[in-house]
């Protein structure tokens, strides 16, 4: 198979993004919109389609979640040391930044490649990234970063854990998986005219998802910390996926669609809304710089995972 196939039609996609908003053809204040367009609707569309059609048993694949999560949490602490080590930053905005290195853009990046390569499982593959991401990673992340602000933040851990508890349960993305696994386990069918707008709007996630990337990053420069920016982006595309290439071959019986599922995830750059998460820590102009270089970078090193797993 020929990976320049399958990643070519999605980095057009963002370059197209991206030359709208550069030349005005699209408002770069319609970007954020069209983001909310895909997290609230399309989305929760695939989720809700997804589960509601089968049980949990048969979604969720534990060998996969086990591997993602302890790549994604090692990727986290190994990066939050090196960034320490090697660039001019305190605790705070180094853990506020390895948030990037540890959580792949599963939704806009990995799920339209997963489309071509393994379409049958990759609304399943999705669903099971969205958990490990938002139930581990992201909470686990944020608590991390809490801890180390705490000298300039009057938060106690019980006012840090209910700030993310609430961030969860309002999340989207997670109420549709609680109105997904509720169709599930009662075995209530949607009407068809319900499953059938679920779909449409599922098929408009891909497309969607790219324009936002491409557009997003108009305007963000690369700065001159490209040390920080280097080990930031050498940990997202290099550390990351290399981690779940160690656990994949150390572990037993793990099916060959979802390794590889997991390494297109693994090797796919930081989620798109990374800069507003490092706001509060004093690091968002760091972080869009790292968006924009790791993304730029993604189209060799994604090629390259690729070609060695395809």
């Amino acid at each position: 198979m020929n990976v320049l196939s399958i990643t070519a039609p999605l980095f057009t996609l963002m370059a197209l993004g991206y030359l709208a908003v550069k030349y005005k053809a699209l408002p770069k204040e319609a970007i954020p919109g069209i983001a909310r367009f895909v997290l609230i609707f399309c989305i929760p569309a695939i989720i809700v389609g997804n589960l509601s059609k089968n049980s949990p048993a048969e979604l969720f694949n534990t060998d996969y979640v086990t591997i993602y999560a302890i790549a994604a949490v090692a990727t986290f602490f190994a990066s939050l040391v090196l960034i320490r080590l090697t660039g001019q930053r305190n605790a705070k905005q180094s853990s506020a930044l390895a948030i990037g290195a540890a959580i792949p853009n599963s939704i806009f990046v990995g799920y339209p490649i997963m489309l071509q390569l393994m379409p049958d499982i990759a609304a399943q593959v999705l669903v099971v990234c969205i958990l490990v991401e938002n139930l581990v990673v992201l909470p686990l992340a944020l608590l991390t970063t809490e801890y180390f602000s705490a000298d300039r933040n009057e938060k106690t851990l019980f006012g840090t854990l209910a700030s993310i508890f609430r961030r969860l349960i309002n999340n989207p993305i997670l109420i549709a998986i609680a109105a997904g696994l509720l169709l599930s386990l009662s075995g209530f069918q949607l009407p068809s005219f319900v499953d059938k707008s679920l779909d449409v709007l599922a098929k408009a996630a891909g497309g969607a998802a790219l324009v936002v990337i491409g557009g997003s990053l108009v305007g963000n420069i690369i700065r001159d910390e490209l040390k920080t920016l280097t080990v930031i982006a050498g940990a997202k595309l290099l550390l990351q996926p290399a981690l779940a290439m160690l656990l994949i071959s150390v572990w037993w019986d793990f099916d060959r669609q979802w390794q590889i599922a997991l390494m297109v995830i693994t090797a796919s750059p930081m989620f798109t809304i990374y800069p507003i998460l490092a706001t509060p820590y004093g690091a968002a102009k760091t972080a869009a710089s790292s968006l924009m270089l790791t993304t730029v970078a993604s189209y060799v090193t994604l090629n390259l995972v690729l070609a060695y797993v395809v």
